[in-house]
C-alpha cells in the first residue's frame, strides 16, 4: 500500500518561492519552454532503490519539478531518510513505498509511472525490473557497477535490447549474483544519479536525444569512456524481440 511520507507536502508558503525560482532558472536554458515545464510537472518517475544513485536522482528530479516521484525501497529507514533529503525542494508530490522488488505485483506498481530508475544493488532484481519494464512498455534508466566503474543504459522498449540481451552484446558476460562488495564513493554516486535524473527528464519532457540502443561504460578513476552502439532488440528474445514487433 502506498502512502505519502510525512513532511508537509503542499505547504504553499514554503514551497512556492523556491518552485518559482527553479522555473525561472529552467526557462532561461536554451531550448526550454513553458510547454516543456508543463510536461515535467505532469510526469512521474519511480525510483527503485534509494540507497545509492537513486537518492541523488530523486533530489534532482524533485528540483526539476517532475510532478510525481515514487521512492521505492525495502528498507523503511532508507525511505524516510530519502524523503527528508528532498522534502520542500519543489511542488513535486513525493510518495514512498516500502517494498522489496519481486514479480508478484511489479507490473501494477511500475505502471503508475512514466519512467523507472534502477537504483538497485542486487543484480537479479535489476534483471527482473528490466523484464517487467519491457513487458509493460516503460523506459528504464539503468546504472550498474561499483567502485569507480559503472555502466549506464537507457532501455526503451521497441527501440532497445533488454538488459539480459544488452549485457552480453556490450561485453558484460558475468552478472554477479550478489550485490557488489566494493562500495562507491559519494562523488561517483552523485555523477551516476545525476545522469539517471537527466535521462529521465529528457524522456518525460521529450527533449534532446535518448541513446536508447547505446550503453556507456565509464571508469572515473582512469577517465576512460566507452560507448557500445547497436544494442537493438533481438528478434529471438521473448522480451525485447516481442516489444520491437508490437
Amino acid at each position: 500500500m502506498s502512502y505519502p511520507c510525512n513532511g508537509g507536502i503542499g505547504e504553499q508558503t514554503v514551497l512556492i518561492p523556491e518552485h518559482l525560482s527553479n522555473k525561472v532558472r529552467q526557462l532561461a536554458l536554451p531550448g526550454m519552454s513553458t510547454d516543456i515545464l508543463s510536461r515535467l510537472s505532469a510526469g512521474s518517475v519511480l525510483i527503485a532503490g534509494v540507497q545509492s544513485s537513486g537518492l541523488v536522482a530523486a533530489k534532482y528530479l524533485v528540483e526539476a519539478g517532475v510532478g510525481k516521484v515514487w521512492l521505492v525501497d525495502e528498507d523503511p529507514k532508507a525511505l524516510s531518510a530519502a524523503y527528508k533529503s528532498v522534502e520542500g525542494l519543489s511542488e513535486s508530490e513525493v510518495l514512498c513505498r516500502a517494498w522489496k522488488v519481486d514479480g508478484h505485483d511489479a507490473e501494477s506498481i511500475f505502471s503508475q509511472s512514466d519512467v523507472i530508475i534502477d537504483g538497485l544493488a542486487n543484480w537479479q532484481e535489476k534483471l527482473l525490473v528490466s523484464d517487467v519494464c519491457m513487458h509493460i512498455g516503460k523506459p528504464l534508466v539503468h546504472a550498474g557497477g561499483s567502485g569507480f566503474r559503472y555502466q549506464l543504459f537507457t532501455m526503451c522498449p521497441s527501440r532497445s535490447a533488454c538488459l539480459r540481451c544488452a549485457f552480453p552484446l556490450a561485453g558484460i558476460d558475468d552478472v554477479p549474483l550478489q550485490p557488489p562488495e566494493h562500495k562507491s564513493i559519494a562523488t561517483v554516486l552523485g555523477i551516476v544519479g545525476a545522469w539517471q535524473a537527466l535521462e529521465s527528464i529528457k524522456l518525460i519532457a521529450k527533449i534532446g536525444a535518448i541513446q536508447g540502443n547505446e550503453l556507456t561504460k565509464i571508469d572515473w578513476l582512469s577517465g576512460e569512456f566507452e560507448t557500445i552502439r547497436g544494442l537493438d532488440p533481438r528478434k529471438d528474445c521473448p522480451d525485447c524481440g516481442r516489444a520491437a514487433k508490437s
